[in-house]
């Protein structure tokens, strides 16, 4: 075999999936909480690696803990310091720290499909995180001086650049020279994701491209070559820890350092065998790595250029000449042909790295760019310009000092086009296109076809016809797949953990009902609609809803269906009369009025029949209740399908129990189910015991959020479902729970949490 390391490199990392998916663990959150538990009464000691990122109500740092004043292990954490103390601003790299503080291992999926937080950590070799309000600084470590002297580098390129630009194009360019984002408002970094121009705010290997040019220019006047290389490498280091070590960078440093080394020994370098050899530094390094979406970008990109490029630019090549009709675009030296012909590499280098990061970016968010050639093209010269003049005035500004200042309004108009650009063509028609997760095994299946087509491209067309017909099929299934695995049940209930909220996904032979969406009233800064229900009804396969069931309009019910509504069909709107109006419900239905959903306004008595399942509306009925009016006029119904029935009771207080108690005191069977969704979150003021005993439930939910500040679910409500002998979920332990009826036994109730299974 001509590269032996690719195919170990392959070997390896088929290894590591494989154990991963086989339950082995490679760090073992509970050992490190073991571990850590001797702190817990302790104070504790460490030194801070990196500067603070600030959130909305604290500090973040990464630290790593001392013992007598030594590493007791080398491992990262994050330290969560409240805002409040003075100190915070400080605090920075190289402090020796001390406090009291409690450690935190990091949740995993939450929801089906949902993001991994331990499985994140794991890939930046983060151990957990600890939290604290207060510490006490006690001296600066004096024993790192290199990566000391990088971080005050770092520092002060930052502080140059907030200096003389704007703030917005200041963090922008932050991002672009060392791949440091954090600063970046979330409205420019979604103009560059929905351009698919991501990748420019993560230092790529284009980067070093343009430090190895500069740095050989530079050593142009050293007569020694070999002393160059070894000045090259060095700056390429000091390079990857001025960016962070991310990823991405350490793979672009690792190739580019052995591009350089390839010269000692007077041999060109395969770029196979280095892509090999950094994915197995870095895998050796964490094994977890394999797994962080920037890497899988980063080589995927690089690999969709090594295999396709040139036949993507014989391609464009052709039909170029053939339409403007000129020969041999390459060969040709006139003007024309030498802009026809940069702009056809470009065009080149971008559909050949997107035919191997398309399908990846799909998987992983749900997105599709139609419109990527035309902002890559128009933004990827202005990129090498940008990063190019931003480092040589950097650097004279140190030396020139104000001089310099005009520098920078040139760098600050480059910023502005470029963030123009991503502005435009990201919200250009079919710029951001939603679709829902492919399922894994087909997306592997449609990778190996595309690598045979580019295989059999001269070998055989017969075969490549075949190929790229199968690519389609697999295409098509991704999308027909869905509707047919739904088809296999006849009923599913998935209670979606929203945080402090409700919302629940019913599927009755393969007809969608979404009931709420949960949300928050306190904090705008988390959209629960953006980033946990959407993509959570894409990963569900879910394109469209055929009923969307408001059970009232308090925000944790209902805010998060904003954003669902914007952007997915909802062919039906069912809500109950409402005690009182809210700006809640007056976004809502402008959404709902542009939509063109059909809406539908029930009251007590009316029933809904979808398939087999009917939804009977228990409460309110025509008399408003105004005590608390928006949760005790809340939408009561009843899902029954089959022998099965399931009460859906909002937000409904003691008083709105007892007036339905009373409705129903001559026919209680009405109220009769076998799983309750427990009303307000289990709230004290709400699940009166004859209410509870009247429902006579096997299974309660409780839609709840982590250590929440209103001490929901009350433990008298937990007590009086226990009285009862009633099983109890909740979001806050279990996370999402998905219950499902066997089809050969229709009283055989099936329940999955999505973490640990736990009950109570």
């Amino acid at each position: 075999m001509k590269r032996p390391i690719c195919a170990i490199a392959i070997i390896y990392i088929l290894v590591i999936i494989g154990l991963h998916f086989l339950g082995v663990v490679f760090l073992d959150y509970d050992k490190v909480y073991e571990e850590m538990s001797k702190y817990s009464e302790k104070r504790i000691k460490a030194i801070v690696i990196d500067e603070k990122e600030e959130k909305e109500y604290k500090y973040v740092y990464i630290i790593k803990i001392l013992d007598n004043n030594k590493l007791i292990n080398g491992k990262k954490y994050i330290l969560n310091i409240k805002k409040g103390n003075e100190k915070i601003s400080k605090l920075e790299y190289g402090d020796i720290i001390e406090f009291k503080g409690e450690y935190t291992k990091p949740s995993s999926k939450r929801n089906y499909g949902g993001y991994d937080y331990s499985l994140y950590l794991k890939t930046q070799n983060i151990y957990g995180s600890i939290e604290t309000s207060s510490f006490k600084i006690l001296e600066k470590d004096k024993g790192n001086k290199i990566y000391g002297a990088i971080y005050k580098f770092k520092v002060a390129v930052k502080n140059k650049l907030r200096k003389y630009l704007k703030k917005e194009q200041a963090e922008l360019c932050i991002g672009l020279v060392i791949g440091d984002r954090t600063g970046l408002s979330e409205e420019v970094q979604e103009d560059f994701k929905n351009a698919n121009l991501t990748h420019m705010l993560a230092v790529s290997g284009s980067h070093f491209t343009y430090i190895i040019l500069a740095v050989t220019y530079l050593n142009n006047g050293i007569k020694r070559k070999r002393l160059g290389n070894i000045i090259t490498i060095i700056v390429i280091i000091l390079f990857m820890n001025l960016t962070g070590n991310t990823a991405s960078v350490v793979r672009s440093g690792i190739m580019a350092i052995i591009t350089v080394l390839s010269s000692f020994v007077y041999k060109k370098s395969d770029i196979w065998t280095s892509m090999a050899i950094a994915i197995i530094i870095q895998l050796v390094q964490n094994p977890y790595i394999i797994f962080d979406i920037g890497l899988i970008l980063s080589y995927g990109g690089v690999i969709g250029i090594v295999l396709f490029y040139r036949d993507v630019l014989n391609y464009i090549n052709k039909k170029i000449e053939k339409i403007l009709k000129i020969k041999e675009i390459e060969k040709n030296e006139d003007n024309k042909a030498k802009l026809i012909k940069y702009i056809n590499e470009g065009i080149s280098v971008t559909v050949s790295a997107n035919i191997i990061i398309i399908p990846i970016m799909v998987f992983n968010f749900n997105t599709l760019s139609c419109t990527f050639i035309i902002s890559n093209l128009l933004a990827g010269p202005l990129l090498g310009i940008i990063v190019i003049f931003a480092f040589l005035i950097i650097f004279a500004s140190f030396i020139l000092q104000e001089l310099i200042i005009p520098f920078f309004y040139i760098l600050e108009i480059m910023l502005t086009i470029l963030m123009n650009i991503a502005e435009i063509s990201g919200n250009m028609p079919l710029s951001k296109i939603y679709l829902p997760t492919p399922n894994i095994y087909l997306l592997l299946l449609l990778y190996l076809n595309i690598i045979l087509i580019k295989y059999f491209r001269e070998k055989s067309k017969k075969i490549k016809k075949y190929l790229v017909i199968s690519v389609i099929i697999i295409l098509c299934l991704n999308y027909i797949y869905p509707i047919i695995n739904s088809k296999k049940k006849n009923i599913e209930i998935n209670f979606i953990d929203v945080g402090q909220g409700d919302s629940t996904l019913i599927r009755i032979e393969n007809k969608s009902i979404l009931v709420d969406g949960g949300g928050s009233m306190y904090t705008n800064s988390f959209d629960v609609g953006e980033k946990t229900l959407f993509p959570y009804l894409l990963d569900r396969g879910i394109m469209s809803l055929d009923y969307l069931i408001v059970s009232h309009f308090d925000a944790d019910h209902s805010q998060g269906l904003s954003y669902v509504l914007k952007n997915m069909k909802v062919k039906n709107i069912v809500i109950s009369k409402l005690g009182q109006e809210s700006k809640e419900y007056d976004e809502f239905m402008k959404l709902a009025i542009k939509q063109k959903s059909k809406m539908y306004y029930v009251k007590k008595g009316d029933l809904l029949k979808i398939g087999k399942g009917i939804i009977e509306i228990i409460y309110p009925d025509n008399e408003i209740i105004n005590e608390n009016v928006k949760n005790n006029n809340a939408m009561v119904f009843k899902l029954t399908y089959d022998n099965i029935s399931m009460l859906f009771t909002g937000d409904i207080e003691e008083i709105a129990e007892k007036k339905i108690l009373n409705i129903y005191k001559d026919n209680k069977e009405k109220l009769e189910a076998d799983i309750l969704k427990v009303a307000h979150h289990g709230s004290k003021t709400s699940s009166i015991k004859n209410f509870l005993e009247t429902v006579n439930p096997k299974i309660a939910l409780i839609g709840v959020g982590e250590d929440n500040n209103f001490g929901h679910p009350n433990s008298g409500v937990i007590q009086r479902l226990e009285d009862i002998n009633v099983k109890i979920y909740r979001t806050d332990k279990c996370g999402e729970i998905i219950i499902t009826i066997d089809k050969k036994n229709e009283d055989n109730i099936n329940i999955h949490t999505m973490i640990n299974n736990k009950t109570k």
